[in-house]
């Protein structure tokens, strides 16, 4: 059994991504993480090499690290940390929350960020059971999830089911087990987006922080010329 929260015990949010680049539909999805959730902080986790996906990044992960430590400095309700960045071989997200867990504590409260459709195959995660006895998961629903406005929960693995709560208090109240749903704002941004605009000469002003405008610019990141960083032998991941 999850024992109760301890009042004074932060409430911590985390948000895994591979962040290539970085750009405002993030930044805003972790404002509104932070605030339907009450969280004392939220942590941007840069992914290595999520065993799931079948792709490389292509900035280089220290490009990445970067470029969001320079779109998230100036806003103290967020860090960036980048232990997946330093794990050699493949990441599982059971391996970083159960370091955080460790580190922060049983009574810290943490809250782990995904997608509706990230959640709907949690199934096939790297011990995937026990990921609810780290930390409780919050599931962005966009506007436009077609699964989710004809299956609502019934998207989610059957086993998920009886650890979904429409209760803040009641999630709040224990430091992990719960899964709950919010609706987040569509913003029509994405990396390839950036990534296929910074390729072509186009302006990415507005789409991401002037920082991280300034920084692809200045290192030519994801032009034509630009093969996958992380893609090469020896580099981090």
């Amino acid at each position: 059994m999850i024992p109760a929260r301890s009042s004074s015990a932060p409430a911590i949010g985390l948000f895994g991504g591979t962040f290539d680049p970085v750009h405002f539909g993030h930044l805003r999805l972790a404002t509104e993480l932070s605030e339907a959730f009450r969280l004392e902080r939220t942590i941007f986790l840069p992914a290595g090499l999520p065993y799931h996906r079948g792709r490389t990044a292509h900035a280089s992960s220290e490009e990445r690290l970067t470029m969001l430590k320079l779109a998230t400095a100036r806003d103290a309700r967020f860090d960036v940390d980048d232990r997946e960045l330093k794990r050699e071989g493949r990441t599982f997200t059971y391996d970083t929350l159960a370091e955080i867990r460790a580190e922060r504590g049983p009574d810290a409260t943490l809250v782990f960020l995904v997608g509706s459709d990230a959640f709907a195959h949690i199934d096939t995660w790297h011990r995937w059971t026990e990921l609810f006895d780290l930390a409780h998961f919050a599931v962005a629903i966009r506007g436009d999830d077609a699964q989710w406005a004809t299956k609502g929960p019934g998207a989610f693995p059957r086993e998920a089911w009886p650890r979904i709560t429409l209760n803040l208090r009641e999630m709040l109240s224990a430091p992990a087990g719960k899964v709950m749903t919010f609706a987040m704002t569509p913003l029509a941004i994405s990396s390839t987006t950036l990534r296929a605009l910074a390729g072509e000469g186009s302006s990415i002003r507005y789409l991401t922080p002037e920082p991280v405008v300034e920084y692809i610019r200045s290192r030519q990141l994801y032009t034509a010329k630009d093969a996958p960083r992380d893609a090469l032998p020896g580099a981090a991941g």
